[in-house]
């Protein structure tokens, strides 16, 4: 019994190492991982520490390939990539949290190749022209701060990567939390303001600040991101108070034309 739970354990640790390496080797390029195995040996020479669970670990693992310079991103040229993004949860949700991460990280030109989903998983793919293929550490930051966590990353070539990401959990952390009976004042947008409402809040009273010529556009937005209902109107409105539909958990305040309209920014009630 106990050579049987040795040998189970010494299988278990071989095949993490192994599996390890094969990431590696694919992030990098084979060539550039028989170059520098005997660096990279040294580097991940305690391997458990870039697992979670039974995972890897890709921000500390990319984050360690280019402490080392072991990670090239650059193109020789401007050039076509190719970006493919699958998710498991919340595919709408994931969506706009996947947009929103890269319009954070500067790419905001991108042709979509592919958009497929169902009620849990998405898979999107995209094209983009650039002088360096996205940063996945950076990537991966961005999304960890929205509690989605990199699963699987396949790398071919220069100009293709597929991201597996885990959106089981993912929380869209650009909206403004509000509770029931509470007042805020909200400054100019540069986007649509999005809030993120407690489940006791019944009736939300938005009031336009003096000198703005606001025309409403307000989205309810269940916690998968499934619209529930949409307002617009199509005159100017100095104040606007509104009934919260039953599972309303985010909702999208714009203007119906323009934000210069609500430039001034507007102020914020929630009642139980």
């Amino acid at each position: 019994m106990i050579k049987k739970i040795l040998f189970l354990t010494i299988l278990a640790i071989t095949l993490k190492a192994s599996l390890l390496d094969d990431k590696i080797s694919n992030l990098i390029g084979s060539y550039d991982y028989i170059k520098h195995k005997n660096l990279i040996n040294y580097i991940f020479k305690n391997q458990e520490e870039y697992y979670i669970g039974q995972n890897i670990d890709y921000i500390k693992v990319i984050k360690k390939l280019q402490e080392n310079g072991l990670l090239n991103l650059s193109l020789s040229q401007p050039k076509e990539i190719f970006i493919k993004f699958n998710t498991n949860h919340d595919p709408i949700k994931s969506l706009k949290i996947l947009k929103d991460t890269l319009k954070s990280l500067g790419f905001y030109y991108y042709f979509t190749k592919n958009l497929v989903y169902d009620t849990e998983n998405l898979n999107w793919e995209i094209k983009v022209k650039t002088e360096a293929a996205i940063d996945p550490l950076i990537l991966a930051t961005e999304l960890f701060k929205q509690n989605c966590r990199v699963a699987d990353i396949k790398r071919e070539g220069d100009d293709k990567w597929e991201y597996s990401i885990d959106t089981t959990f993912s929380s869209l952390n650009n909206s403004l939390a509000m509770t029931a009976n509470e007042k805020k004042y909200l400054r100019k947008p540069l986007k649509p303001y999005l809030i993120k409402l407690d489940e006791e809040i019944s009736k939300f009273t938005i009031v336009s600040k003096v000198l703005n010529n606001w025309f409403p556009k307000v989205v309810f937005y269940d916690k998968h991101l499934n619209i529930l209902k949409i307002v617009k109107e199509d005159k100017v409105y100095k104040k606007l108070v509104l009934e919260v539909p039953l599972n309303t958990k985010y909702i999208k305040i714009d203007d119906l034309y323009t934000l210069i309209n609500i430039k001034r920014g507007l102020s914020i009630i929630t009642k139980e």
